[in-house]
């Protein structure tokens, strides 16, 4: 009997668990936007004409769009980092950057020469290509990073993730050299009957949160840093350079 209750209580508070996510799921695809931002086309939209799922997060971030590019287009795991929790993803990935631990707290020059092409790394053995740029303009590299200048010298900073689902993304974004998981996971998307069902279930439970979770850090880590908030690296700005002090 006792057995049994404890399996009604857990059952019910799973279920409301996965009634509140459900509700509260739509508001998270579209965090921080306004108006038709969520909805409007974007750039890089064509690439995944009819994609299974879409995010799109937004902030305002109170410097013009040349002080805010610098920092997106170094992204990347080995490079300046995501800015957002890096002890998740130095667990997930065995993630290093451009300053060793932690994502970069300064505009870092070497980092900057982004051409269509090149390949990001997002961790895990798993790249996104560039595949449009366009200075102080947007940046598509897997997610679409959109600038747009506001009244007041300040930024409104797009970011839309569309797609297949995030395990698939990263299965196809796998280098030939990629960890032993990663590429099991590329093939058994690939070879394995009802995979690409199951790993969007997953991606729906766990991976559209997490990557909620990890982004929303990511937006507030970028304006931090191109405001010279940021105070995790001591960051300051000089002379309207963002830099370490």
């Amino acid at each position: 009997m006792v057995n049994r209750t404890r399996l009604l209580v857990l059952g019910a508070t799973l279920s409301v668990k996965i009634a509140a996510y459900l509700v509260w799921r739509p508001a998270m695809l579209r965090w921080g936007t306004q108006g038709d931002e969520a909805d409007e086309p974007l750039p890089g939209d064509d690439h995944v004409p009819r994609p299974t799922f879409q995010s799109t997060r937004a902030i305002t971030i109170d410097v013009p769009p040349e002080r805010v590019w610098p920092w997106i287009v170094q992204m990347g795991i080995y490079r300046a980092g995501f800015y957002t929790h890096d002890l998740v993803e130095r667990a997930m990935f065995r993630a290093r950057y451009v300053e060793g631990k932690h994502s970069a707290t300064r505009i870092h020059p070497e980092l900057q020469d982004l051409k269509v092409g090149d390949q990001v790394p997002y961790g895990g053995g798993v790249y996104a290509t560039v595949s449009e740029i366009e200075p102080n303009r947007h940046l598509v590299a897997g997610e679409a990073f959109v600038l747009r200048p506001l009244p007041g010298n300040r930024t409104r900073l797009i970011v839309r993730s569309r797609g297949m689902g995030y395990i698939s993304a990263a299965a196809q974004g796998a280098a030939a050299d990629a960890p032993l998981f990663t590429k099991a996971v590329a093939f058994a998307l690939q070879r394995v009957p009802g995979a690409m069902l199951l790993a969007r279930g997953i991606d729906f439970l766990i991976g559209d949160p997490l990557h909620h979770y990890m982004e929303v850090g990511m937006l507030r880590g970028i304006k931090q840093r191109a405001e010279g908030t940021y105070d995790g690296g001591q960051a300051a700005v000089v002379e309207g350079r963002p830099t370490t002090s």
